[in-house]
């Protein structure tokens, strides 16, 4: 990931921020934490099975726990546009926290493209690991192929596969630049099939924290970003009690045996901006209708 040097954010107060947190908010984070903590010592052990048998339930199990996740932050989520029903399908949104996987991971059976250090993260990369996540490990060139492998595969099998293809994490307050190399695998499938293969873009966007609008000071504070530990984050965001996430379904591109993976890059990038922008400065009317989902 990018370092990002956030000694230059005011710190919150307040409302606004864990440095201003009253001892109720430690409480509620406590049981908070105590619940989350019981739901994956029953849901992980539930997954181990219904993976061992291939039950149907593997693919609802992780929707459930990220639900529980999302609760225990304050998370409220709202949806604009609908996902595609088109498969073989690539989501590719942009990427501003860990909380990205569990907003997203919640609303359907997907598979996450996930830097390999995830797999190492407590609990949640255990869970990643039940969830058939695609670890690539960006430091060695030579996996990469290994990866557009795995992607294809679940593609082929309809299972959406979820791609940030910005490579890392923003401050949540801009989208950098999409990695054309990134979406290679649904190049390599439209090849291999000579048929279309989807690519929906997703906006995500860390619109208010304890019900009052965050500014650009206040998202970095949402964002997980260079070396900052998953631990303490997550436990800040559980004393804040509340976080208001948007997220954009822009409308599917195929991605055709002849396209120009650069040219589709860039257009994905510039539509991710354009709504994660009308998002962060209230402009409804410019994003797609709330979903019934």
């Amino acid at each position: 990931m990018t370092s990002t040097d956030l000694s230059s954010v005011p710190p919150p107060v307040d409302k606004f921020g864990r440095d201003g947190s009253s001892p109720f908010d430690t409480v509620r984070a406590v049981i908070w934490l105590g619940i989350v903590v019981a739901a994956a010592a029953v849901l992980l052990p539930l997954q181990m099975l219904a993976h061992a048998l291939k039950l149907p339930a593997r693919q609802t199990i992780p929707m459930l726990f990220h639900r529980v996740v999302l609760h225990a932050v304050g998370a409220k989520v709202t949806v604009r546009g609908e996902p595609t029903t088109h498969r073989p399908v690539l989501y590719v949104p942009n990427h501003v926290s860990w909380l990205d996987i569990m907003v997203l991971g919640s609303m359907a059976p997907v598979s996450f493209v996930a830097k390999s250090e995830v797999a190492g993260w407590p609990v949640f990369g255990y869970l990643a690991k039940l969830q058939r996540s695609i670890f690539v490990d960006r430091e060695r060139r030579h996996t990469t192929s290994k990866t557009a492998d795995e992607m294809v595969e679940r593609m082929r099998e309809g299972e959406p596969v979820v791609l940030f293809a910005e490579g890392t994490s923003s401050d949540g307050n801009r989208i950098l630049k999409f990695r054309g190399a990134l979406i290679g695998a649904a190049e390599t499938l439209a090849r291999a099939t000579g048929e279309n293969v989807w690519i929906q873009p997703i906006a995500l966007a860390y619109r208010r924290i304890n019900g009052l609008p965050a500014g650009r000071q206040h998202r970095p504070r949402m964002s997980w970003v260079g070396d900052i530990a998953m631990v303490p984050h997550a436990w800040g965001l559980l004393k804040d009690g509340a976080v208001d996430i948007d997220v954009i379904f822009g409308n599917p591109v195929p991605f055709d045996p002849n396209a120009d993976r650069k040219a589709i890059a860039q257009y994905l990038e510039a539509r991710v901006r354009s709504l994660h922008a009308a998002a962060l400065t209230g402009k409804d009317d410019s994003l797609p209708p709330l979903a019934s989902l």
